[in-house]
């Protein structure tokens, strides 16, 4: 048994790795968890270089060194004498399944002996199945050209009668064909007379409509915050160190001297008239221009910028032809009165803007704000009106809409009740559903030949025995034999599914058929399996959760008995699965150290981007959830004080996944994390630097970008903001989350 790990170098990133002191030895069986990209395929082709017996053709300098159980040490340069492996990843798949055209692999001969004695027989079928094939082509053949005949009056009726007669732009086919079945029944009811077919004519042709219009929201600065703050500003004394009275009695003197002090700066002489600087002049000025007098400057700035903005604020309205005509009058009035609200709010803006400005003259003294009407409420009150009168005009529209509608619908009705009776459309069906029976009676007794015909083959075939293993775990996989293989003439592997060759086969079924393929190979008795050691690198690419059930019981039913087993995943609920095995053999609430049988490992990379393996985290044996891992190692990073931390690689991804998976349960919506993003980080700065950091770090598209270590501070930053954002969402929520992870 292979104990442990002793050394890897040059092997991807694996580059120069030891195996850690203090980690437990592997054992019979063994789990290893890791996300995608942590090193798992490269520690499955450390041992898969042991199969084959030679280094991986990327990595010809590799150096790896197994312990065993009895302190052997097993050398890559001479693996002659090691240990028996079979190993399932990405490169077994590459190398022995070929998922084109003809979807073949090497086949397995597990017991050999040819039998040929059914060769007349299988004739004999393969005639009377020829036969059959041109008898029920000829049938499809007249189905569908039945079929065909229906398709082409219903497109053309859809088209003549309704799209160009009715002038219905978005009208075909499959809009007409729902109301021609409808109406076959008895399509009698649904026939219009010459005056009720020209009245609903009338009253869809007519053209009186006007749009739906757009009820108007007020988005207006708030006339009182603003006086609140003018009038804090006006009140404000500056307070200079030693203030030049001459200068506070003369604000234009106070003014020109301002604006020309800093042209003096580092001067000796005046700019102006040439003659020198008295001694301490500009000592002088500073103190009487002090920083709270230049702060008083700022806002007054700040503070017209805003008065400015705001006198230039609108509110846009519709036409008075936009509107129905019973409609104009009342909404000219209604508009008049908004614009007089409107001006007289622009007269209480400009007294504000005219006294702010004043302040900058009057710096060392305190002002009143004058008095101003604010018309806020009136100017609500003339929007509320206006939206009156567009919801009386919608509710115009829509039953416009609504009676145009019933029209319509009258009309396509009749239109396909015609057509009924003129297609003969009930006789056609029934001939089409004669034909079908015919046809399908026919596929029956195909499938029947069919079944006869490929036991045959396979019976004469070599490989047979290869191919009906295969297909026995692909039934265990998916619980029917829909998809299976067959042998070919020239003794290769073919995937049909039905009664076809398989094409454009998903990923999921490309895993299954690659570890029934695998499994298969195992069990080929060139070595027994209770002498083989068994690595399996993800076997559950692109399976749904069913699937991962049937995957899981494939591996312990047909695997467990071998002489070490080595599982590694990146999937969260495979892992979930497997490691439920282990409480069959180990008591689990003891350290790892203790246990008999069972190891459970974490790959990660590192923040210099090499990978390791290290003892699974308690989270991830305690919980059935990735959530308390994830939450675990942002909370114990940010306790850490990101000091000596060795997770900066993947921080982000631990972040992304941890939000995505606290926005998915605090904000059931089906969108993504970004249109979350708000509701999670109120603070807009604070809000788009985690979503930076995120979507900077965690999607690694480059090398260099993959190899890109964040900065520490940066990191610090962002966990410590969506502790806080959890903290601030849900403190007793927080706190449980703390309780299970301290």
């Amino acid at each position: 048994m292979i104990h442990r790990v002793q050394q890897i170098k040059s092997l991807g990133v694996f580059d120069n790795f030891q195996w850690p002191a203090g980690l437990p030895d592997f054992k019979q069986f063994n789990l290893i968890y890791g996300w995608n990209y942590s090193g798992k395929t490269t520690l499955s082709r450390a041992f898969r270089c042991f199969e084959q017996k030679q280094p991986h053709a990327d990595f010809p300098a590799a150096q790896i060194q197994l312990k065993s159980a009895d302190g052997t040490i097993h050398h890559l340069h001479t693996p002659q004498n090691s240990p028996v492996f079979r190993v399932f990843n990405s490169d077994f798949v590459r190398e022995n399944i070929h998922f084109d055209d003809t979807a073949s692999a090497t086949p397995i001969l597990v017991l050999g002996a040819a039998d040929i004695a059914k060769q007349e027989t299988l004739k004999a079928k393969r005639a009377e199945r020829e036969a059959l094939v041109l008898s029920k082509d000829a049938n499809e053949k007249k189905r569908d050209g039945k079929a065909t005949a229906i398709d082409r009056a219903l497109t053309k009726d859809a088209r003549d009668l309704i799209k160009n007669g009715l002038g219905v732009p978005v009208y075909d086919k499959r809009h007409f064909e729902p109301n021609v079945i409808k109406c076959k029944t008895n399509p009698e009811q649904y026939l219009l007379d010459d005056e009720a077919l020209a009245q609903f004519l009338a009253v869809f042709r007519s053209t009186d409509k006007k749009p739906a219009l757009t009820l108007k929201r007020i988005s207006l600065s708030s006339i009182a915050e603003t006086k609140e703050k003018a009038t804090a500003l006006l009140a404000r004394v500056v307070t200079a160190n030693k203030p030049i009275a001459k200068l506070k009695e003369n604000p234009a003197l106070e003014s020109w001297v301002k604006e020309g002090r800093p042209l003096h700066e580092n001067k000796t002489e005046c700019q102006f008239c040439g003659q020198p600087l008295p001694a301490n002049l500009l000592t002088h000025l500073t103190e009487h221009f002090s920083a709270d007098y230049e702060n008083l400057m700022t806002e007054v700035s700040g503070l017209e910028a805003h008065l400015a903005t705001a006198q230039a604020e609108e509110i846009t309205l519709d036409s008075k032809g936009d509107f129905y005509q019973e409609l104009q009058v009342r909404f000219a009035t209604e508009k008049t009165k908004l614009d007089k609200t409107i001006k007289a709010r622009k007269t209480a803006l400009k007294i504000l803007a005219e006294a702010v400005a004043s302040k900058r003259t009057k710096a060392f003294s305190s002002l009143e704000c004058p008095a101003i009407n604010d018309p806020t409420e009136e100017i609500a009150s003339a929007i509320e009106a206006i939206n009156k009168t567009i919801s009386e005009h919608n509710s115009r529209t829509a039953e416009f809409d609504k009676k145009r509608n019933e029209a319509f619908a009258k009309l396509e009705l009749h239109y396909a009740a015609t057509f009924v009776g003129d297609q003969k459309y009930n006789e056609t069906l029934q001939e089409i559903a004669d034909l079908k029976t015919t046809i399908a009676g026919q596929s029956t007794t195909l499938g029947k030949l069919d079944t006869t015909i490929r036991k045959l083959e396979e019976e004469i075939s070599e490989a047979s025995k290869g191919a009906e293993r295969i297909n026995e775990l692909l039934v265990a996989y998916f619980g029917k034999d829909d998809l299976r293989v067959e042998v070919t003439e020239d003794k290769a592997f073919q995937i049909v599914r039905g009664d076809v060759i398989a094409k454009n086969l998903s990923e999921g079924e490309k895993t299954a058929i690659a570890f029934a393929y695998f499994i298969t190979r195992v069990q080929d008795r060139q070595h027994p399996l209770a002498d083989t050691r068994i690595v399996i690198d993800d076997p559950i690419s692109s399976l749904d959760a069913n699937h991962l059930f049937n995957t899981y019981a494939l591996i312990k039913t047909q695997l467990a008995d071998c002489r070490q087993l080595f599982i590694a995943t990146h999937s969260f609920e495979f892992y979930n699965l497997i490691r439920e095995w282990v409480p069959e053999d180990e008591d689990t609430k003891k350290p790892q150290a203790n246990w008999k049988k069972w190891s459970v490992f974490l790959v990660r990379r590192t923040d210099h981007g090499n990978a390791v393996l290290e003892e699974i985290p308690k989270e991830l044996l305690k919980f059935k959830s990735e959530y308390h891992y994830l939450f675990s190692t942002l909370y114990h990073f940010d306790k850490a004080g990101g000091g000596n931390f060795d997770y900066l690689l993947s921080l982000p991804n631990v972040v992304r996944r941890f939000m995505e998976a606290f926005g998915g349960i605090m904000i059931p919506r089906w969108s993504g994390l970004h249109s979350k993003m708000a509701d999670i980080f109120p603070d807009e700065i604070e809000r788009e630097r985690v979503w930076k950091f995120i979507n900077h770090y965690s999607h690694n598209t480059t090398i260099t970008r993959s190899l890109t270590i964040p900065d520490t501070s940066e990191c610090k930053a962002v966990v410590k903001a969506c502790l806080k954002a959890v903290l601030d969402w849900d403190a007793d929520y927080f706190a449980d989350l703390e309780a299970e992870v301290v």
